[in-house]
């Protein structure tokens, strides 16, 4: 999850921050566009409803709660 974070963002995101459930996407320096480009990938790789939305005030740990059991591990 960390690497498709920074492909999409151009932020570098380590594991342990993706995995942290305090820290949050404001906090990693990932802006609501490169949001979108993480979600859009998610969706068309992975099955993420295109309902789905993600606010930069929320964290990379609820990131992995909208994936489908199959793509989280």
């Amino acid at each position: 999850m960390a690497t498709l974070i920074s492909r999409c963002t151009g932020v570098p995101v380590t594991g342990d921050q993706v995995t942290d459930p305090d820290r949050t996407f404001d906090e990693l320096g990932v802006d609501s566009l490169g949001l979108m480009g993480v979600l859009a990938e998610l969706q068309r790789d992975h099955g993420v409803s295109r309902d789905a939305e993600l606010l930069p005030h929320q964290s990379p740990r609820e990131l992995l709660a909208l994936l489908p059991g199959k793509a989280r591990g």
